[in-house]
């Protein structure tokens, strides 16, 4: 083997074996750069002992060399002649600045305290006062407050009379349904009778007006008018003041009279009998579905003689009207039911006296509030006679002849009711008799409409 492999290979094994010995020689030295000349001697290192080797690879000896001051290679500086003071955290520990003193050449920086660092830093930061005299301020002010404070719960202020009055006044007589003289639409799925029209009163207190057009027929054996017919046309009107409180005008229009060949009365038309009166609602069973109000007819016999609405002084008429819903779980539809019943009594002896009952009973086709199928039934009971004229019948709810009254009339209805919208509906019933004397009823049609707010 050559000898110059030889020598390469124990310079190798020396400086792997013994690194630290080459560390102890001097400071370390760039083993880069650009090449120095013989003649040139490179300045002398000045680099800190305590710093860590390079990574690069294990350390080279330097040998001394005549030392030339402030000569350096050309092109090559080891290190600044002067080094600016850095945090030791990152780069290590800080230098002096000038108010320390300038290091002396060859000679390492002197390190500058930690605490002298961290007090010209501490100098810098925000320092909140001992005391914040805003939150002071707040503290003191809720004392007093507190302070303050009376030991006993405030006392109500009393109400004043005209408050009371106006509760009173409320629960008695309801409130306007939020808005003046509007209807109560809190049972909308019932609807108003067909049949008997001026006496099967509507429970609900309602805001409407409704035309109504009815045609009796006469039976021909009848021995008065011997057949023929009676109409009325005219209408109804209501105004509800409050949900309880309403006034009804249960008739209001004009009466036809067409007898039969041979009768003793002529054929005419002329004003109806002009029937008025308040109305009460005094339960309202939203839960329940029930309604039940009470009211006072006035008829007023204030029409046309030739049609015999002019008989007697005054009859008056209480009444109570009872509705109830059922069966509202059933998938096709819920019932209805109206009850009304009262008792019209002359305040003299010519006009007759009568007690009526009527029931009503529809179905609100799949509880969509259109379509209402009804039955309904009418009895009227004559208890006294009147005098005014001698006459062997009587007219029911279209005419009072003060005659000679019979027993009782039982009549049927089957018709129905459509709400176009809750605000305008028409019905329409056909009804029969079903037992006692006919007198001017054979059978009878009536049609409305109802126009409601």
């Amino acid at each position: 083997m050559p000898r110059g492999v030889w020598v390469a290979l124990a310079l190798l094994a020396t400086g792997i074996a013994s690194p630290a010995v080459a560390q102890q020689l001097g400071p370390l030295e760039p083993t880069g750069g650009p090449p120095v000349s013989l003649d040139s001697t490179p300045v002398q290192s000045t680099r800190d002992p305590s710093r860590p080797p390079p990574i690069l690879g294990a350390p080279v000896a330097i040998v001394d060399r005549p030392s030339q001051p402030n000569v350096a290679p050309a092109g090559f500086v080891d290190a600044p002649a002067e080094r600016k003071p850095q945090r030791g955290a990152a780069f290590g520990a800080p230098s002096a600045a000038a108010s320390f003193g300038t290091p002396a050449p060859n000679e390492p920086a002197t390190p500058v305290p930690t605490a002298v660092v961290d007090s010209a830093l501490a100098r810098t930061a925000y320092t909140p006062p001992a005391v914040d005299p805003v939150n002071e301020f707040l503290t003191k002010r809720s004392e007093l407050k507190d302070d303050k404070a009376p030991s006993e719960p405030k006392k109500p202020k009393p109400e004043f009379a005209s408050r009371k009055f106006g509760d009173s006044f409320e629960k008695i007589f309801g409130d306007h349904n939020g808005g003046w003289f509007r209807s109560d639409h809190m049972f909308d799925g019932f609807i108003s009778p067909v049949s008997n029209p001026f006496l099967a009163e509507d429970p609900r207190s309602l805001t409407e007006v409704r035309p109504i057009f009815i045609y009796q027929k006469v039976p021909n054996d009848q021995r008065d008018f011997r057949g023929g017919n009676v109409s009325f046309f005219g209408a109804q009107a209501r105004v509800a003041i409050t949900d309880r409180w309403s006034v009804v005008f249960n008739k209001i229009g004009g009466i036809s009279v067409n007898t039969g060949s041979g009768s003793p009365f002529a054929d005419d038309t002329g004003f109806a009998e002009l029937w008025l009166g308040p109305k009460y609602t005094f339960y309202r069973g939203e839960d329940n579905g029930a309604i039940v109000a009470a009211g006072l007819q006035f008829q007023l016999p204030v029409g046309s003689k030739a049609t015999f609405q002019d008989t007697g002084t005054l009859s008056l008429v209480p009444y109570v009207t009872y509705g109830q819903n059922f069966l509202r779980d059933f998938r096709l539809g819920s019932f209805n039911s109206i009850i009304a019943s009262g008792y019209s009594f002359s305040t003299d002896n010519q006009r007759s006296d009568y007690y009526w009952l009527s029931a009503h009973l529809d179905f609100d086709a799949g509880n969509l509030h259109r379509f209402y199928p009804l039955a309904e039934l009418n009895w009227f009971l004559y208890t006294s006679s009147g005098k005014a004229m001698p006459i062997g019948s009587e007219g029911r709810d279209l005419i009072n002849f003060g005659g000679q009254a019979k027993n009782g009339l039982l009549t049927g209805t089957l018709g129905g009711r459509v709400k176009i919208t809750e605000s305008a509906q028409f019905g329409a019933g056909f009804e029969v008799p079903l037992a006692g004397p006919k007198d001017i009823f054979r059978y009878r049609f009536t049609l409305d409409f109802i126009l409601r707010y």
